[in-house]
């Protein structure tokens, strides 16, 4: 079975992408801000493989 690169990548625009907006626009800071964290936590555990 192949790896596909950028999983995480994908993963982060389709769903803390998509949260993240969706928090922003009810205002709900704690959340967006919870969001934010996973999402730059996944991208960094992505590159991170990579190298």
């Amino acid at each position: 079975m192949k790896k596909i690169p950028y999983a995480n990548l994908t993963v982060f625009i389709l769903f803390f992408g998509i949260a993240l907006i969706e928090a922003l626009q009810r205002h709900n800071w704690p959340e967006a801000i919870l969001f934010l964290a996973l999402g730059v936590f996944s991208l960094w555990a992505d590159f991170k493989k990579i190298r």
